[in-house]
């Protein structure tokens, strides 16, 4: 062997050893940093946050939160009691409810195993699932009677963690431009050299609004190829798409969905949306200035408004000053109610449609004409078949197989950290509607009016009941235990983020903290598909699917009746 072959086989075993020395002194640095992070202790979700990062020191994942004080227990049940169903007391049956799992199947009419017509034209419409589908129901049952709309009572529905919060502009509905690429090497950076601590994070209120659940990601390699291809066709879709035109169609949808809620909402009698309209933005940062002044200008060129409001119009109005530098308004948003399921579901059925608690397995289609038989079951364990002409899906997160047993779309979930908690104020502080920060942090109010309660001191606060959201925590679409986790340092961030505004005055107790699936498919967001004649699927709703629903409702209903 001569000598250069020697030299060059002694500097690649030695830039070996040198990797594998980086390599562990990095892993050891970052490891010491995660262990002596210190959270400090405000209360109960505090704590939690403490005990379970030493327990999830790398996947950063945590189980949800649910408060055991006793006083905030009572609190809520005496002043708010309307809004049970938003909290879950049981942390198993919380998790159990988003591990549920039932894959709906495309399979050929033929193989139905019932007797059916020879013709389904004259069938029922036949809607199923989420709040997508449920407004596709509300929008067709006056032209539509005989309507059946299914609905799996079973699950925890995307509703339950939302926010609530229809941002009605292209700006905020259409897909984002971040590209895949810059996501996963911010990422890995972050795993590496530069750990985000939850003591930094409780101290300044800013955190990374996207993270990549790593662990989870190496729990399922079977969902790496779809991880990889939404990144491929995502990545090709924000370098080509003509942005300019894309924003000029999402803004012209959601003028005509805004003007579809406020019709709907007065044919229920003001029961839809909350009364109060707008949301007030807080910049506390340079960037977040830059921000808002591009936001302004963006909005402008849709024909939206968004006002800048001086700390003295802010004192008038809400009777204090939140800490910032800069505060916006959008006057187009709105908020619907958090029991806006029921009031939908009820609707349907007093006019003459049918709702049905359900869970559905199988869709026998026919290639060559529109409509099928769904099949589903019941509560009670029974198994039922129904014939329809137009079927409208929305089923989350829930996987629907084709006629090839592969699945009709790919997804990731985006998965957001939802938050309900008491936010106690001084007397002379109004709340407004909502209050966003950072990276689209809202914090909005369930409770229009508050109530006065004294604290330990005996001295009165006005209490509101809040539902706190942030974040995007990129992990496999799956259904287990773990779809309830959240990402800490999301949670920690949103919390902080919210006391850092609201100031040293106000006190913030988290009653539930957990994890919100929502879907992510290769064009960003709420995507319309019709695999089979009369089968309308919707996808990848991301933040989007309640907001652009009627749009998409009415472009896919038009295209079923031309066909």
């Amino acid at each position: 062997m001569s000598s250069f072959h020697r030299i060059r086989q002694t500097w690649r075993r030695s830039l070996g050893y040198l990797g594998i020395f980086g390599v562990t002194t990095v892993t050891i640095i970052n490891t010491t940093l995660r262990y002596n992070d210190h959270i400090q202790v405000h209360d109960a979700f505090s704590n939690h946050t403490h005990q379970q990062k030493t327990r999830h020191i790398f996947s950063g994942m945590h189980d949800p939160f649910i408060t055991t004080d006793l006083h905030e227990l009572e609190l809520f049940q005496k002043h708010f009691s309307q809004f049970s169903h938003l909290f879950y007391t049981d942390r198993d049956i919380l998790k159990q409810k988003y591990a549920l799992k039932t894959p709906v199947k495309i399979r050929p009419l033929t193989e139905c195993p019932i007797l059916f017509p020879s013709s389904l034209c004259n069938q029922k419409t036949l809607i199923v699932g989420g709040p997508p589908a449920l407004v596709t129901g509300i929008s067709m049952v006056k032209t539509e009677k005989d309507l059946t709309y299914i609905n799996d009572e079973r699950r925890i529905p995307i509703a339950f963690g939302s926010a609530w919060h229809l941002e009605q502009d292209a700006e905020s509905e259409a897909p984002t431009t971040y590209r895949p690429t810059r996501f996963l090497v911010e990422q890995l950076i972050r795993a590496t050299f530069r750990y985000v601590s939850y003591a930094s994070i409780q101290q300044t209120g800013h955190f990374p609004w996207r993270t990549l659940d790593y662990v989870g990601w190496l729990r399922h390699p079977d969902h790496w190829l779809v991880g990889f291809k939404i990144i491929l066709a995502y990545q090709f879709f924000t370098m080509f798409e003509d942005r300019t035109a894309m924003l000029k169609k999402v803004a012209a949808q959601c003028i005509a969905n805004e003007k579809f809620f406020e019709c709907l909402n007065q044919e229920l009698d003001g029961k839809l949306l909350v009364p109060e309209k707008g949301s007030i933005w807080v910049a506390q940062t340079s960037e977040e200035i830059s921000g808002l002044q591009a936001l302004k200008t963006a909005l402008e060129n849709e024909g939206r408004t968004f006002s800048i409001l001086s700390k003295e119009e802010m004192l008038q109005r809400y009777g204090f000053v939140p800490n910032g530098l800069m505060f916006g308004e959008k006057q187009h948003d709105r908020v619907i109610f958090s029991n806006f399921m029921k009031i939908l579901k009820d609707s349907i059925q007093n006019q003459g449609g049918k709702f049905i608690d359900g869970t559905l397995t199988t869709i026998y289609v026919d290639d060559q004409q529109s409509g099928g038989i769904a099949e589903y079951n019941t509560p009670d364990g029974q198994k039922h078949h129904l014939p329809f002409s137009r079927l409208i899906l929305s089923l989350g997160n829930q996987p629907i197989l084709s006629t090839n047993n592969r699945p009709l779309f790919d997804v990731v979930a985006a998965r957001g950290v939802s938050i309900l908690a008491h936010v106690y104020v001084p007397l002379e502080y109004r709340l407004p509607p909502v209050l966003v920060s950072g990276e689209t942090n809202d914090a909005t109010k369930l409770s229009e009016n508050p109530v006065q309660v004294k604290d330990s001191q005996g001295k009165l606060y006005n209490l509101y009941l809040m539902r706190f959201t942030a974040g995007a925590c990129i992990t496999p679409n799956v259904s287990d235990e773990s779809t309830a986790n959240y990402d800490g340092t999301i949670a920690v961030g949103l919390v902080s983020a919210i006391r850092n505004i609201l100031g040293e005055s106000c006190r913030i107790e988290p009653l539930l903290v957990h994890g919100c699936n929502r879907q992510v498919c290769r064009y960003g967001q709420i995507s319309w598909i019709e695999p089979f004649p009369g089968i309308h699927v919707q996808y990848g709703a991301a933040g989007g699917g309640l907001t652009r629903a009627p749009d998409f409702v009415a472009r896919s209903t038009s295209h079923s009746s031309s066909s």
